[in-house]
């Protein structure tokens, strides 16, 4: 009887097996002005202005795996800004799983139960040497995020490769056949210290 790894699908279309699855920069510009004579040397003029500029910009507070940061069009507390944050998270959770790791999505969604299950998962199948083949997920399609002061809510619908748990030597232990129409959400709050979303919930399928 095969079973199916625990990782990201959700929703209660799915037995519980299934649903435990799826889841400044600072630029300086000077000039200076030199006066030259003709015919006999002059001194140049100190009264004369110089002209200098600093352009600076905001530094925010890192977010996201060092080399593998929130990128600054996530970090807008505005609709497409809400929608850049959710490809990032998906980006992220297929990142995470390749290694296989959790820690970001702690990082990220600290007070979201279904992350840090799936954080859980990642931890443990690194621990025991296996490792997930398969199982990309990619946006279709996103509704307008309804935001509502410091909060999202983003509906989407999802699409998951077959995927399957193995080994160190590459046997397989679990597998679960391709997911073409995941319908899925994920809810953020704007952190005024982060200056970024953190997610508070999500659910895919």
């Amino acid at each position: 009887m095969s079973t199916v790894p625990e990782r990201l699908r959700l929703g209660p279309a799915y037995s519980p097996a299934v649903r435990d699855l799826r889841l400044a920069v600072a630029g300086l510009i000077v000039g200076s002005t030199l006066l030259t004579g003709c015919s006999e040397k002059q001194e140049a003029n100190d009264t004369l202005p110089s002209t200098s500029a600093t352009k600076t910009t905001e530094v925010l507070p890192e977010l996201g795996p060092a080399d593998f940061p929130v990128p600054d069009e996530a970090r807008k507390q505005d609709a497409a800004g809400a929608e850049a944050f959710l490809r990032y998270w998906i980006d992220l959770l297929n990142r995470q799983q390749a290694i296989p790791a959790g820690q970001p999505l702690r990082d990220l969604g600290p007070e979201c139960r279904e992350c840090l299950r799936i954080a859980r998962v990642y931890d443990e199948a690194a621990a025991a040497g296996n490792r997930y083949v398969g199982g990309l997920l990619t946006v279709v399609n996103v509704a307008t995020p309804m935001l509502d002061g410091d909060q999202t809510t983003v509906a989407f619908t999802a699409r998951e490769d077959a995927v399957q748990l193995v080994d160190a030597a590459g046997t397989p232990l679990e597998s679960l056949d391709a997911a073409p129409d995941l319908s899925s959400g994920i809810g953020l709050v704007w952190s005024k210290t982060d200056r970024g979303w953190l997610v508070t919930d999500m659910t895919l399928g």
